[in-house]
């Protein structure tokens, strides 16, 4: 298996931790030092950032999955382009569960060092999402 493949098979196996909610698994595949070039939040820093973005994905989406749409590999790191999906069920991001389906697009890069993450930069498109469930987001007046 060629490096390409590695690393596209080692970013599978962290959304597919992500989805299963599995902190064990995210473990195997995230350096603890990672740092997120976007975290949320109140997210603190390191693989316990992750857990704790992906603990509060799980909070407020139910029946979460994650699809990988792209992905371009070079050197050391992964472009891709992914979905999740779920159902809005508890609190997300501010807004009360509306019961709905959900689908949130995400670009992300990723690095990669002796088969762990070790850097993480994500694009979600959280106003294509928000629109999908019908929250009413308004722009500052300027």
């Amino acid at each position: 298996m060629g490096n390409n493949d590695r690393l596209r098979e080692a970013y599978g196996r962290l959304i597919a931790a992500v989805a299963a909610n599995d902190e064990d698994a995210l473990a195997g595949i995230v350096s603890p030092d990672i740092v997120d070039h976007g975290p949320v939040p109140g997210q603190p820093p390191g693989l316990a950032g992750i857990v704790f973005w992906m603990r509060g994905l799980h909070a407020g989406l139910s029946e979460l999955t994650g699809h990988v749409e792209d992905t371009v590999v070079e050197g050391d790191k992964v472009a891709a382009r992914m979905t999740w999906r779920g159902v809005h069920t508890g609190p997300f991001l501010g807004l009360p569960a509306t019961g709905k389906s959900l689908k949130i697009v995400s670009i992300q890069i990723l690095r990669f060092e002796d088969g762990f993450l070790v850097e993480w930069w994500g694009v979600p498109d959280l106003y294509g999402a928000f629109s999908e469930i019908g929250a009413r987001l308004e722009l500052p007046a300027g």
